[in-house]
């Protein structure tokens, strides 16, 4: 357009200059042919005017001539000048019009940038990487055998590395990832960053599904090196999910979802490593998405049961108390273990509303329990990480204790070690402890706490795994580890209590090291409450006779 534009107004500049010499040329040919005619004039009159006369009208006539050159060279002037300025804002008017359309490129290159690129990595984002994966999804619909993957990736423990070292660390790691990255692949493939902590992997053109996993290996093993984050020392890892294109796939989002769905299974099965798409991933898939769905529809319909496990004292086998373990009766499949669905609970926030609901019911059954002649009985309910900390905790406690009348010494909250150690839960265990509440530490000795770590915590009792006491009489290490963990409870002035008790033989070393309470199949296991309260009237277990011999004779 510019060139277009600088041709027109040099030909017009060109006409313009050959129009003037044009009209110059014809000013002195009138100019000359008056001169002629004035000459002819002029002898006709000769022999009638004065000599002087006639030099007059000479030096008149030339004036005129010059007077006629002399104005046509100031309009030459006048129109070159205003040629010129013309000019002048004609190129002014490109130079503005170049700067704009510049300037215009300029941003429609940022705005695809933006639209299309990671602003931190400045990898492709999600959008443009499924760009290019439907177009390779296209190419490979036209070509029989050509094969493709797509690997799905998230950082491992990413969140404790930017919440423990600060965002602008985190963003040092998330860029540093995205250069290892473009190390492992060649030119034709694509990494992007999803956001967060996710990056992808477009490989195009592969020979088979080797070609994925040796670029999955490279990238593990490159991740692993450590990085040097402003003075902090960071090795990550990543969780990959592969999916490939060896099933008919129309969109390119269900080859996204599959590599997502691989991904997730490969951290369940421990992170730092890479799992492939297969169908009974998928059917694992629609499972959870039906088991979400069923639970969600169970909370409204309060299909939820409790059932008791009594916990007994290891000296007598009186039943001092009942820990409230919840089961899900399912309309169709019956009675469904918690096993089954609280994971799924957690994940999606439901098990805030079942943890309410298993509260109070259980705080209003032992209540009635306590009413009736046991009040001394106490209850124990579980709390999970989620329940513990994404809500009130202690006003949800005094709320249940108010409702059922319920003496808070009679209530036991169970949390895991992890728990525990957390840095806000000191707060919450001594709001708990003021109100009277108590609290234990459940599966003990799985986490990575210590005894000495619990001293600072207002603990009144932690209940050994059912990992070490199943061992007991087996395992002379396994009893030693046992023969400390009560001892060292003891010198802190902490309860303990056995869990999966089940032989005579654990009960009787239980009791010979004094540790004061046990529950197990021994005794009997989870039942409804109409059972729980038939136990409450024997008093005690048959275990006793048992264990009175074995006191009896100073073991």
């Amino acid at each position: 357009m510019t060139d277009m534009i600088e041709t027109n107004k040099n030909t017009v500049i060109e006409a313009i200059k050959r129009n003037i010499t044009a009209l110059n040329s014809a000013v002195l040919l009138i100019l000359f042919a008056l001169f002629f005619l004035n000459i002819r004039f002029l002898f006709r009159i000769l022999d009638y005017v004065p000599s002087f006369s006639i030099v007059a009208i000479l030096t008149i006539m030339a004036g005129l001539v010059l007077l006629s050159l002399f104005l046509s060279k100031i309009i030459a002037k006048n129109a070159i000048k205003e040629l010129e300025e013309y000019d002048n804002k004609l190129n002014n008017t490109l130079n503005s019009m170049q700067q704009e359309v510049t300037e215009r490129k300029h941003v429609q290159k940022q705005l695809k940038r933006q639209v299309y690129f990671d602003q931190l990595t400045e990898l492709p984002n999600r959008a443009l990487f499924q760009k290019r994966l439907n177009r390779i999804l296209e190419r490979s619909k036209k070509h029989k055998n050509y094969l493709f993957a797509v690997l799905f990736m998230d950082l491992d423990d990413f969140k404790i590395i930017n919440d423990s070292l600060g965002h602008i660390i985190g963003d040092q790691l998330l860029v540093s990832v995205a250069r290892s990255l473009e190390t492992c692949v060649r030119s034709v493939d694509t990494v992007a960053r999803f956001g967060g902590d996710e990056f992808a992997i477009l490989l195009d053109n592969i020979s088979n599904v080797s070609d994925a996993t040796r670029i999955a290996d490279r990238v593990q093993k490159k991740l692993k090196l450590p990085l040097n984050l402003s003075g902090h020392y960071v090795v990550s890892s990543v969780s990959i999910g592969i999916a490939l294109n060896t099933k008919d796939y129309d969109r390119e989002k269900d080859l996204l979802r599959d590599a997502d769905t691989a991904m997730y299974h490969s951290k369940e099965k421990g992170k730092s490593r890479y799992e492939i798409f297969d169908t009974e991933m998928h059917n694992s898939v629609m499972r959870r998405l039906k088991l979400e769905a069923a639970l969600r529809q169970a909370v409204e319909r309060e299909e939820f049961i409790i059932h008791y496990q009594p916990i007994v004292s290891v000296i007598n086998c009186r039943i001092v108390g009942a820990e409230a373990l919840v089961r899900w009766q399912h309309p169709q499949y019956g009675l469904i273990p918690p096993n089954e669905f609280i994971s799924v609970a957690e994940d999606t926030g439901l098990i805030a509303l079942i943890g309410k609901w298993v509260l109070r019911t259980a705080c209003a059954q032992n209540k009635v329990w306590n009413d009736a002649g046991y009040e001394q009985l106490r209850i124990d309910v579980n709390f999970s990480a989620y329940q513990f900390h994404q809500q009130d905790i202690t006003k949800l406690i005094k709320e249940v204790l108010q409702e059922t009348d319920m003496n808070p010494q009679l209530l036991d909250i169970e949390i895991t070690e992890s728990i525990a150690m957390e840095d806000n839960s000191i707060g919450i265990l001594n709001e708990l402890s003021e109100m009277g509440v108590r609290t234990s530490i459940d599966d003990f000795g799985t986490g990575h706490s210590s005894l000495g770590s619990l001293k600072r915590f207002p603990i009144n009792e932690l209940k050994i795994d059912k990992s070490f006491i199943k061992d007991i009489a087996v395992d002379p290490d396994t009893e030693a580890i046992v023969r400390a963990i009560i001892a060292m409870a003891h010198t802190l002035k902490i309860k303990v209590i056995a869990e999966g008790v089940e032989t005579e033989e654990q009960l009787v070393f239980l009791q010979s090291n004094l540790c004061e309470e046990a529950q197990g199949y021994l005794f009997s296991p989870p039942v409804p409450e109409e059972e729980f309260t038939k136990l409450l009237r024997e008093k005690h277990f048959s275990s006793t006779l048992t264990l009175n011999k074995y006191v009896n004779k100073g073991v």
